[in-house]
């Protein structure tokens, strides 16, 4: 707890509970203003202690979260390594452009596609136009957009995916489950013994940034393969048969299935054998790292080393639902920095009709917390006293262990 105007630490909490925080903030009957993170369990004991004290929301938190949303998205749609294809010269012509368009879509995903078609029917493009942008049928064009949110979602999904929500849906019932039961009066310990579920599981059931999906989802382990790639790729390079690559790397230990080689051969030529890619005469290819994309998010471009304002241009031209999410992420900073809450609702409108299920989430916590994340636009007081007290704290325990380990 630090007090805004002393900028000095008054006390720390043994406990995060809202009982114990607003026993606390009872003491100080005084109290007018509270900046806090975007945590309900806060938000609550607050509310409960001082229903007249203003609440604001951390503008840190906020950014963080809708960052940390935007990434969760985009870790589905980005590879780690994602290639760029671009205009080696600057060809004159319509050919030259259809090729160049024609080869961008064939490596767009339906729903890569479908956020394409959205873009570009707000620049007012009839349906003929749309098509021969997006290199798509008319027939599949309107059976895409003719479908329901749900039909769309399955047409975007495979059949993994699905079983993955299916999973995240149950266990969301048990979390709901969890919440009713602590709403009830219940403590952790009645909680667990009646769920079957250990005090440390209840803990992140009852924590409102919890997040039924893993933190290893979508991310490939390392295959049988993987010792393999750099021989295959030396022998592919060679000319090398696919059939007598598999027959090699087995002399040197390799055990996988016959169809894991295949597929790898089959995905090495599209991506990087250059006389065998998809990509004309007059053309070259650039590949940037996933990570360096995810800091154009929250820093400015001129700060990352590797990412040159060319490269990343073209990169949001390859992928449009990038740049959706970047305008958004940028517009909703710049409703703090200018002051201008009354183009909140307006941004939400707009976040919503990406119809991005993470955007989606991020706007419904605001709506919850209107009031106080309207107050971080309007007034200017912040959790940076108490993040650089935490931090500092966290240094002084670093160096502490450092010290116990030598």
């Amino acid at each position: 707890m630090v007090d805004i105007k002393t900028h000095t630490i008054i006390d720390m909490l043994e406990s995060r509970e809202q009982a114990e925080v607003a026993k606390w903030l009872k003491s100080y009957p005084n109290i007018r203003v509270v900046s806090r993170d975007g945590s309900i369990t806060y938000r609550n004991s607050i509310a409960e202690a001082h229903a007249e004290a203003i609440q604001v929301s951390d503008r840190f938190h906020l950014y963080k979260n809708l960052t940390d949303y935007a990434i969760e998205y985009l870790k589905k749609h980005l590879k780690t390594i994602i290639e760029v294809v671009i205009d080696a010269i600057d060809i004159v012509g319509s050919v030259a452009s259809e090729i160049t368009k024609d080869n961008e879509n064939r490596k767009l995903t339906l729903e890569e596609k479908y956020h394409k078609i959205l873009q570009l029917q707000t620049q007012r493009k009839n349906q003929t136009e749309v098509c021969r942008e997006v290199n798509m049928d008319i027939r599949s064009y309107k059976k895409l957009m003719a479908a329901s949110d749900e039909e769309r979602r399955k047409m975007f999904t495979t059949a993994m995916a699905d079983r993955h929500n299916d999973k995240n849906s149950n266990k969301m019932k048990i979390v709901n489950e969890v919440r009713e039961l602590k709403n009830m009066g219940l403590s952790k310990r009645s909680i667990s013994r009646k769920i079957g579920l250990s005090r440390a599981t209840i803990s992140r059931y009852l924590d409102d940034n919890f997040n039924p999906v893993h933190a290893a989802y979508g991310v490939k382990k390392a295959g049988k393969l993987r010792a393999f790639h750099k021989d295959i790729e030396v022998l592919l390079n060679q000319g090398v048969m696919g059939s007598k690559i598999e027959e090699s790397i087995r002399d040197k230990g390799y055990n996988g299935s016959s169809s894991t080689v295949r597929h790898y051969v089959s995905e090495w030529k599209k991506r990087f054998k250059n006389n065998t890619d998809e990509v004309s005469e007059g053309k070259k290819k650039f590949h940037v790292k996933r990570k360096d994309i995810f800091k154009t998010l929250f820093r400015p471009l001129a700060d990352i080393k590797n990412l040159e304002q060319d490269k990343f241009q073209h990169f949001c031209s390859h992928y449009p639902f990038f740049k959706t999410i970047l305008d958004l992420i940028k517009s909703f900073k710049a409703i703090f920095e200018k002051k201008t809450p009354e183009l909140l609702p307006e941004w939400m409108n707009k976040a919503r009709n990406t119809k991005i299920k993470e955007i989606f989430s991020f706007t419904n916590g605001i709506e919850r917390d209107y009031e106080a994340v309207n107050n971080a636009i309007c007034l200017p007081y912040s959790n940076g006293l108490a993040e650089g007290c935490v931090n500092k704290i966290k240094v002084i325990k670093r160096v502490m262990y450092r010290s116990l380990s030598r």
